[in-house]
């Protein structure tokens, strides 16, 4: 039985506003019209209603509902903003951001459109798409290449796993000893391991002979499985592939088009044109449209310019700026509140309670009008007919968000790859310091892949490939301005691991000593926190890290 807290009542109201918004006036004259398959146009539309509305249209689609937006950002704040109005699936469609021979089947962009594709296959597909025109001005493989290039693996079944790895390294997958990123594979006695490019987990093949016994899925940092399965599908298409067709191909019979700010989408889509290098790959902005069109559309902006079919009004205003002054906040929040129910959107319980503590002194909250719960908002607004008011606690404060997308897999940093010049020196984990000579594009079975040529003692070169950076790392001077470079096949590195984990061990040692002698000795109880701190706290300009809010604790 799940208990009721104050954040889940508030998130399970905030979900009814869907339904609410349909006894707007004009809006039945809009679901019936899309119902039909005409288009309609709904006006009003501020901040994150636009999430409102497409969660209010998801619940009466009878397919999928893609939502397209202007901007490449949008995609990931809309899809963000819908889980608070909806319980529905949603997937999302992004562009690629690079060249198409730039395209490779371990970016994460490859993997996410992909899965997308494969969801709207599916016999229950997303009810909710998320997606940019940038995205949708780039073609797709059609469906019928889609089933060729997939492959199902389940129990029971018989694999000839010579042929099976072929195809594999056909496809672009990477032969390693133990999978780490989408699109390598590795395969050792009876057990094969694949990490396709639209799985957020690897999965492990354990074969019998020829017989495929077991499919898990297992962590990758701790190799422990997680589930299992009854069968697999593994899907690569080629991202060059010379086959195009349009992602409309693979919207389900009765989908809605949901079409935010058509004005600017119509803009963008122009100056995407005109700044990319090979304009003539993609779908031009009116081929676009037409393909939508067979389609209902419904257009929304905050004041449409034109108005097509059945029309309604949201009567959706935008929220007061806030000046981030601890006092003032309070006051401002009850003036723009008035007789509004007031959600506060926060990423964390930790910032409920904190908030709670703030805005307790508050009109507001003496008459229980002020309701917080976890989890994104873009942009807040006032629902002016249902007396609501939806804000984020960025807002309050003027806290800027930094946007970290966790990636699907972990311990991968690039960063310092992408610092490294060439002559500086590196640590190769295996074989130890050697000096990196630039990038090197390398043809290995009918496949380009980026190496780092690695310099070493008496002009010895390794290349390790751009997927394997983990290996190496930036070197960070000792007590020697100039160390010598490690020699290949030599001790002397594996020496110095040795004596580097001694004095780890002798450092750990020292450190539990000294924390033992800090407990043995009385501590110091510090006051609860004033109104001065918590405005000092509040006054920090971004969203804090789980590590950081994990600190702070």
């Amino acid at each position: 039985m799940v208990v009721a807290t104050p954040a889940h009542a508030a998130a399970e109201r905030l979900q009814q506003l869907p339904r609410r918004l349909e006894a707007l006036e004009g809006f039945k004259d809009v679901l019936a019209a899309l119902t039909a398959g005409h288009p309609a146009t709904i006006d009003g539309v501020w901040g994150s209603s636009c999430a409102l509305l497409a969660a209010t249209l998801a619940q009466h689609c009878a397919g999928t509902l893609l939502i397209v937006a202007g901007q490449l950002s949008e995609l990931d704040t809309i899809a963000d903003d819908l889980e608070l109005f909806t319980t529905a699936s949603v997937a999302r469609f992004p562009a690629w951001e690079t060249p198409p021979s730039e395209h490779r089947i371990r970016d994460d962009i490859y993997g996410e459109r992909l899965r997308t594709l494969k969801a709207l296959l599916a016999s229950e597909p997303p009810r909710i798409v998320s997606t940019s025109i940038q995205s949708l001005m780039q073609s797709v493989a059609p469906r019928a290449e889609l089933a060729n290039q997939t492959r199902r693996l389940q129990t029971g079944q018989r694999l000839d796993v010579e042929p099976f790895l072929k195809w594999l390294v056909m496809q672009g997958f990477h032969s390693t000893s133990a999978v780490e990123l989408p699109g390598e594979f590795s395969s050792r006695g009876g057990i094969l391991d694949i990490f396709a490019p639209d799985w957020n987990q690897p999965v492990r093949v354990e074969l019998f002979d020829d017989e495929i016994e077991s499919l898990r899925r297992f962590d990758i940092a701790s190799q422990r499985s997680l589930d299992r399965l009854d069968s697999i599908d593994v899907t690569v298409l080629k991202p060059d592939s010379g086959k195009r067709t349009h992602l409309a191909e693979y919207l389900p019979p009765g989908s809605w088009v949901l079409l935010i700010e058509p004005d600017r989408i119509v803009r963008e889509a122009k100056q995407y044109v005109e700044r990319i290098a090979t304009p003539e790959a993609l779908f031009s902005p009116a081929a676009v449209l037409e393909s939508l069109s067979r389609f209902a559309v419904a257009s929304a902006a905050s004041l449409s310019e034109g108005s097509f079919g059945a029309q309604a009004q949201m009567h959706v205003e935008s929220v007061e700026r806030f000046d981030g002054d601890l006092d003032h906040v309070r006051q401002q929040l009850d003036f723009i509140g008035g007789d509004h129910d007031v959600y506060l959107i926060v990423p964390t319980e930790a910032e409920i309670q904190r908030l709670t503590e703030i805005l307790q002194s508050t009109k507001l909250a003496a008459r229980g009008a002020i309701h917080y719960l976890v989890g994104t908002l873009s942009g807040g607004f006032r629902l002016v007919q249902e007396r609501t008011i939806v804000l984020s606690g960025s807002e309050l404060f003027r806290r800027g968000e930094l946007r970290r997308t966790p990636r699907r897999h972990l311990g991968k940093a690039i960063d310092s790859f992408l610092e490294l010049r060439e002559g500086d020196l590196v640590v190769h984990l295996t074989h130890g310091i050697a000096r990196y000579r630039g990038l090197k594009l390398i043809e290995k079975e009918d496949q380009k892949e980026e190496h780092l040529e690695l310099e070493f003692h008496g002009g010895t070169k390794i290349y390790v490939p751009a997927a394997k950076i983990g290996l190496v790392q930036k070197y960070i001077g000792g007590t020697k301005a100039h160390p010598q470079l490690a020699k290949i096949g030599g001790k002397l590195w594996q020496k110095q691991k040795k004596a580097a984990e001694g004095a780890v061990t002798d450092m750990a040692s020292e450190m539990l000593e000294l924390q033992a002698a800090r407990g043995s000795r009385p501590g110091i109880a510090f006051g609860t926190d004033t109104d001065w701190q918590r405005e000092f706290d509040a006054s920090f300009p971004y969203e804090e890290t789980p590590d950081q809010l994990a600190a702070i604790k």
